[in-house]
C-alpha cells in the first residue's frame, strides 16, 4: 500500500469512525440507563435526516441559484440543528409515551416495541416524504488540499468538519458524565436504577433525557453520513446501527467509553482490510469480533458484574 492510498483510507476511516462513534454512544446511553437496546435508533436517525433535507430544500428554494453553493454551509447547519431537535423529541417521545406506559414492561418487551417502531417509521417516511429520489447536500463540496512530494491529498471539508464535531461532542459528553450532576445521575442509574431512585435521583428524567440525547446523536450522525450514502431511504442508517450494536458488544456494554473505542476500531479494520480483501473485509471484521468476544465475553473493556447475595 502506497502512502497516498494509506492516507485516503485513513481520512475515510476517521470519518466513518466519527459517524459510528456518535451513533454508538447513543445506543450505549440507552442500554446503560434502560437495560435494553433500541432497535429503532437507526429509524429515528433516518427520519430526522429527512427533516433536515426538507428544511434545507425549503431554504434553497428561496435563494438565488448563483449563491446556492456559497450558502451550503449555513443551510446545512440550520437544517441539522432542526433535525437534532427533532431527533431529541422523537427519542423522548418513544421513552415517555411508549416505553414508560407499557404495562409490566421488561427489557425484552422494550426491544419488541422498538422493533415495531422500525416498521412505523419506514411507513411514515414513505407516506410523508414520498418515494422520489432525495439527496442531502454536503456542508461544503470543496476540499482541503495537502501537498506531498509526489501527490496532492484532497480532504473533503465536509468529512473534516464531521470528524472535528464528533470529537468535540463526545469530549463534552464524557466530561459531562464525569463532572456534572446529570452525569452522576446517569452513572448512578446505569449502576442500579432502584438504588439511584432511593437516593433521590429522578431516574425517569435521566432515562427520558438519555433516549432524547440518543435520538439527537443519531440525527447528527445521519446528517453527516447522508451526503455520501446516495439517495435518502428509510434504512439509511441500518448498517450504522448494526455496527453500533457490534461496537457495544466488542467494547463492553458495562462501560461508556469501551463501545466508543470499538466504534473507532471497526471502521479502521474494515477499510484497511478492504484494500487487499475487497469482498471479504466485512466478513473478516465480524470474524475478528467473534474471536475477541469468545476470548473476552464481556468485551475489550467490559468487566464481569458480580452480584452479591
Amino acid at each position: 500500500m502506497n502512502l497516498e492510498l494509506f492516507l485516503i483510507v485513513l481520512i475515510n476511516s476517521l470519518f466513518d469512525a466519527a459517524v459510528l462513534a456518535l451513533a454508538t454512544f447513543g445506543i450505549t446511553l440507552i442500554f446503560r440507563t434502560s437495560s435494553t437496546t433500541n432497535f429503532a435508533q437507526g429509524s429515528i436517525a433516518s427520519f430526522s435526516v429527512y427533516i433536515a433535507f426538507i428544511i434545507s430544500n425549503s431554504i434553497y428554494s428561496t435563494l438565488d441559484p448563483s449563491v446556492v453553493d456559497a450558502s451550503a454551509w449555513w443551510v446545512f447547519l440550520v437544517s441539522v440543528a432542526v433535525s437534532l431537535l427533532f431527533g431529541f423529541l422523537l427519542g423522548l417521545i418513544v421513552d415517555v409515551v411508549l416505553i414508560r406506559n407499557a404495562k409490566d414492561i421488561t427489557p425484552r418487551g422494550k426491544q419488541m416495541i422498538t422493533m415495531g417502531l422500525i416498521l412505523v417509521f419506514a411507513s411514515l417516511i414513505d407516506i410523508i416524504f414520498g418515494v422520489s429520489p432525495m439527496k442531502m447536500k454536503e456542508l461544503s463540496s470543496q476540499n482541503l488540499n495537502v501537498s506531498f512530494s509526489q501527490f496532492v491529498l484532497n480532504i473533503p471539508i465536509h468529512k473534516t468538519v464531521a470528524i472535528v464535531v464528533a470529537l468535540i461532542a463526545l469530549a463534552v459528553l464524557f466530561i459531562a458524565l464525569r463532572n456534572t450532576k446529570w452525569g452522576l445521575g446517569v452513572r448512578a442509574t446505569a449502576a442500579n436504577e432502584t438504588v439511584a431512585s432511593m437516593m433521590g435521583i429522578n431516574t425517569h428524567l435521566i432515562t427520558a433525557l438519555s433516549w432524547g440525547l440518543a435520538g439527537a446523536l443519531g440525527a447528527l450522525a445521519a446528517a453527516f453520513y447522508a451526503p455520501f450514502a446516495g439517495n435518502l431511504n428509510p434504512n439509511l442508517m441500518g448498517s450504522i446501527q448494526v455496527n453500533g450494536f457490534l461496537a457495544l458488544i466488542l467494547g463492553g456494554a458495562s462501560t461508556f467509553y469501551g463501545p466508543v473505542v470499538a466504534a473507532i476500531i471497526i471502521p479502521f479494520l474494515n477499510n484497511y482490510l478492504a484494500v487487499p480483501f475487497t469482498k471479504w473485509s466485512s466478513v473478516l471484521v465480524y470474524a475478528i469480533v467473534l474471536l475477541v468476544v469468545l476470548w473476552k465475553p464481556n468485551g475489550l473493556f467490559g468487566k464481569k458484574v458480580i452480584k452479591k447475595v
